[in-house]
């Protein structure tokens, strides 16, 4: 079974790499203490196509199982941020689950996507809030 990952019809408005800025113009709740960390430039180089996919998941999307592809993409590449944001995590930990992230993706870069996106089985509906 293929999985498909469906681009935003907007995704072809803002075209080229994503910036530092627009990042954190785009989620505020990664702290901006990051911004200077290399690592963190990579990250958003290799992810800004599908961080500018990217949606926070409402609470009863959680509940319903993460949501869609671009629910997933938050968990996966923004929560750890987030989580460091909000004083639980340290920095240490953030930035090496960052690397970790980007290593991952190096093995891979072609089917990456795919891999944030847990499969369903077929004719399953899909997760939303009732």
């Amino acid at each position: 079974m293929a999985i498909q990952i469906r681009v935003a019809k907007d995704m072809g408005r803002t075209s080229g790499p994503m910036t530092l800025d627009e990042f954190h113009a785009r989620f505020p709740e990664v702290p901006r203490d990051l911004r200077e960390e290399s690592v963190l430039a990579q990250y958003v180089e290799a992810f800004g196509h599908l961080l500018r996919l990217a949606q926070k998941p409402s609470p009863c999307m959680m509940r319903e199982g993460g949501g869609d592809a671009p629910h997933q993409f938050y968990l996966r590449l923004v929560n750890d941020l987030a989580i460091y944001g909000i004083g639980l995590a340290t920095r240490d930990r953030t930035l090496a689950r960052l690397r970790a992230t980007l290593e991952e993706y190096r093995k891979q870069p072609a089917t990456f996507a795919c891999t944030l996106v847990p499969r369903r089985a077929p004719g399953a509906p899909r997760p939303g809030c009732a």
